[in-house]
């Protein structure tokens, strides 16, 4: 039984979607040096020490942790892997510094809008043999024998419950579920990507309301996943 998720995590990926902004494309310089080079700048060029370009798209990125912040017309992505620069006791600090530092400042100061959705994965290594197995046997069943290996992907989609009060919003979460497990390793992986939609598109970052929604997350993974994982497949 795992009674902590957070115990296997590995690494989170932040990203917020707007409509595609082109005038955002001439500023792109302009926001990587806000972003290394502001007074106290958390994600600074220790944290990201290259910058590659691509047609209208920026990528800061450390190559040997695989961190990394994609900046382009419609995306901000921030990927941050747990490894010897960043660990789990850095997680609570990660996010609220994408929060303060991209959104509410990065996003307003350049007058970003029309955001159309907000999104949060987390990503599980398990290194356990009887989660595994039994993954992957009360998914298939008795009908094939054999297999050990799946690649599953599924999702959830409900409506958010302000959205339901309020005439003409049609706000909705979308949970999308991955499970892999490989048939040469006994570990399995699965990430949980929650994503709020907002319909119609926000005007401005406060709307998103980032903080109560990495709470949602926090809970739909720490209780609602947690719980569907204990009870399907690892039953004491």
């Amino acid at each position: 039984m795992i009674e902590n998720l957070d115990n296997y995590l590995v690494g989170i990926a932040i990203g917020v979607r707007f409509r595609a902004n082109f005038a955002i494309e001439d500023q792109l310089g302009t926001i990587i040096d806000q972003i290394l080079y502001s007074k106290n700048a958390y994600f600074n060029e220790q944290v990201f020490k290259y910058t590659e370009n691509h047609v209208n798209q920026k990528v800061l990125v450390d190559n040997e942790t695989g961190d990394k912040l994609t900046i382009n017309n419609s995306n901000i992505i921030l990927e941050i892997n747990f490894s010897n620069k960043f660990g789990l006791k850095d997680l609570e600090t990660v996010v609220k510094k994408f929060d303060s530092e991209i959104i509410e400042n990065v996003l307003k100061k350049h007058k970003i809008t029309q955001f159309v959705r907000v999104g949060y994965i987390k990503r599980y290594l398990f290194d356990m043999e009887t989660l595994a197995k039994s993954f992957i046997r009360n998914t298939i069943g008795s009908t094939f024998e054999g297999v050990n290996d799946i690649d599953l992907r599924f999702s959830k989609k409900f409506p958010v419950s302000d959205s339901l009060l309020k005439k003409e919003i049609y706000d909705f979460d979308n949970v999308i579920f991955n499970i892999i497990k490989r048939a040469d390793r006994e570990e399995i992986f699965m990430s949980l990507d929650y994503q709020k939609h907002f319909i119609p598109h926000l005007e401005t970052t406060s709307g998103i309301e980032f903080q109560d929604f990495v709470d949602k997350v926090n809970n739909f993974s720490g209780k609602t996943y947690l719980n569907w994982l204990n009870k399907n497949y690892l039953k004491t």
